[in-house]
This record gives structure tokens, C-alpha cells and sequence, in this order.
């Protein structure tokens, strides 16, 4: 690899996410619909395609927000727009099925987001359909747990059922829900795959706008728009091959009140981040940046306590909309 390349290539970078939800399923079980729940470790699971759904809502629902996406290169392949599609037949709505199949997958990438981010599985059939896939550059841990211990309480609700005769009849349905739960999720970018996903800085930026956004302005009757991010740190190492452990854990709860959290400021004045910041202190020599955002309401700009040396690489930024500032 010649300097420019190494110049141009992108670091790892590992991303830390808390958000909280209230009164809502934030995960479903596909079957089921009851929020996905470890019973032995008590707590509440949201997984990486949820998290992966969230991005990809967003930079679809603002496709047409030229001044936020480039409308060449910023599709969504995996889009709920236009009706449900095979992945067949969406890449040949994309791109023309071509004889090589290195050119095939490489038109999606420079097409779709997501295919770049996240990568895709295609399976086509006949002639005029074709089949690949990509792996994504980055991934989210396949189940992030809740840092606080809960409970899922049911309740019953009133549903309505037409006959083919157009006579209704009522029945009672039973469902749990999350009273109140904060988040811990944890994700990667590999910049080798990046490089050859061709992701850019660029892509990941509209990723963390997407991820951000969404999680706050979701509202369905599920998700009744009670979610609210509130950190995510960016880790970008000078080392590809390090990684700090289980830093989804280091965010831990003192003298936890086991089931009664109901709100943000009541778990925040327990919350334990020694652990985090003696992770990020002992790496200081592997990390190239450190860039935090905060929902200012919920942190303060240098709320954690580092060293004088990772100080001097860390930046605090908040989303405003689809900008980001610097703090």
C-alpha cells in the first residue's frame, strides 16, 4: 500500500449508543410481538436489525432532502417505500443485471447506503435477476441488553374482528411492555471492509444523524415517540487490530434500585462510569480520536473525566437536527 493510500484509508472505530425507552416495546420478537427479554439476567434486548431498521427509516422517510442526501448515491436498498420487494427484484430496480458479477454488487454499492454500511444478501431468480451479497462494514452487537434491571408488567386490550359477513366481534388481547429501561449498544466499523464498500466519513456521519433522529422521533404504537437518545461515543483507534472489551458493560449502576427507575434523571444520579473512563484512559496511546455526543439536557460537556493526553483528542459534538455541532 502506497502513502496516499494509507492516508486516505479509514481507522476502526467502535461506537458506544445509550438510549432510553418508556412505556413502549422497543423490540419485538417477530413472532410473538412481546418485547425481547433475558429472563436470567433480567433485562430487556433490542438487536442489531432493529437498530439497522432505525437508520434505515430515517435516510429513507428524507430520501428527497437533497441538501442531506445525495440522491445518486444514497438509496435505500432494504426500503419499505413502493411496497415489499424480493432482493432480487429491488436490485434490478436499482441496476441493470450485468454479466459480471464483481460489477453487480459494486453497482449497488455505489448506489445504496445501507449496501455500503451494512452490506446485503441478494437472491434472484431467472435471468433477468441476479445473486450476490456484501458483507457490512459495520455491525451492532446481535442483542444490546438494558444497563438496569426490569420487568415486563401486562395489560389487555380491545380489538376488533370483521367476519366475511361484516358482523365484528370484540376480543381482549394481552401484551407486555417496558415501564422504563436504558440501553447499552455497541457497534464497530472495519475499515478494511469499509474500503472496500467503499463507506466514506460522509457515510458515516448520515448513519449517526440516522440513528440519533430516528430513535427520538419514532412514533408508533409501539414506540409512541417516549425514546430518547442520550450518548453515543465514537472511538477511533490508530490500531486496527485493538479493541477495548466488553465496553457495552463499563457503564454500570450503583446500588442499583432494582425495577423502579421510571425516568432518565432518576437512574442518571446512579450511573457508574469509572469503568468506561478508566478503559478510555488505559487506550489513550491507541485512540486517534474520541468524539461524544450528548442530548444537552441529560450530559454537560466534559462529564467524563479523562486524562490530559485523550483530552487533547476528544471533542463533544450535539445533533441538531441533521447537523452536527461542535460543542
Amino acid at each position: 500500500m502506497n502513502n496516499k493510500q494509507e492516508e486516505s484509508k479509514m481507522n476502526k472505530r467502535e461506537f458506544l449508543f445509550l438510549y432510553d425507552a418508556k412505556d413502549c416495546i422497543p423490540n419485538g420478537d417477530p413472532f410473538t410481538g412481546e418485547q425481547r427479554y433475558d429472563e436470567d439476567t433480567q433485562t430487556a434486548l433490542v438487536s442489531d436489525v432493529r437498530l439497522k431498521r432505525y437508520i434505515r427509516d430515517f435516510l429513507d422517510d428524507n430520501k428527497d432532502d437533497i441538501d442531506f442526501l445525495n440522491q445518486e448515491i444514497d438509496k435505500v436498498f432494504y426500503s419499505d417505500k413502493g411496497g415489499k420487494k424480493t432482493t432480487g427484484s429491488r436490485a434490478v430496480e436499482l441496476s441493470e443485471k450485468q454479466n459480471n458479477v464483481a460489477t453487480n454488487l459494486q453497482e449497488l454499492k455505489n448506489k445504496c447506503i445501507d449496501v455500503r454500511l451494512f452490506g446485503t444478501v441478494v437472491a434472484g431468480k431467472g435471468n433477468e435477476q441476479y445473486n450476490t451479497q456484501a458483507t457490512g462494514a459495520v455491525q451492532f452487537k446481535m442483542f444490546n441488553r438494558t444497563i438496569n434491571k426490569v420487568f415486563l408488567p401486562t395489560t389487555q386490550n380491545t380489538t376488533i374482528m370483521v367476519s366475511s359477513d361484516g358482523n365484528t366481534q370484540g376480543s381482549m388481547s394481552t401484551y407486555s411492555y417496558l415501564p422504563y429501561g436504558l440501553f447499552s449498544c455497541v457497534g464497530y466499523f472495519n475499515p478494511t471492509t469499509g474500503e472496500e464498500n467503499g463507506v466514506t466519513d460522509e457515510d458515516l456521519k448520515k448513519m449517526k444523524i440516522a440513528l440519533w433522529n430516528e430513535i427520538n422521533t419514532k412514533n408508533t404504537r409501539s414506540k409512541p415517540n417516549t425514546q430518547q437518545s442520550r450518548l453515543l461515543i465514537e472511538i477511533e483507534y490508530n490500531d486496527d487490530y485493538y479493541k477495548i472489551p466488553d465496553i457495552e458493560y463499563s457503564i454500570k449502576i450503583d446500588n442499583e434500585k432494582k425495577f423502579k427507575y421510571r425516568a432518565f434523571d432518576e437512574i442518571k444520579e446512579d450511573l457508574d462510569f469509572n469503568k468506561l473512563e478508566q478503559f478510555l484512559n488505559s487506550s489513550e496511546k491507541l485512540i486517534k480520536s474520541l468524539n461524544i455526543y450528548i442530548d444537552s439536557f441529560s450530559f454537560e460537556k466534559d462529564f467524563l473525566n479523562l486524562d490530559e493526553d485523550l483530552k487533547k483528542k476528544t471533542k463533544y459534538f450535539i445533533i441538531q437536527g441533521k447537523n452536527i455541532k461542535e460543542l
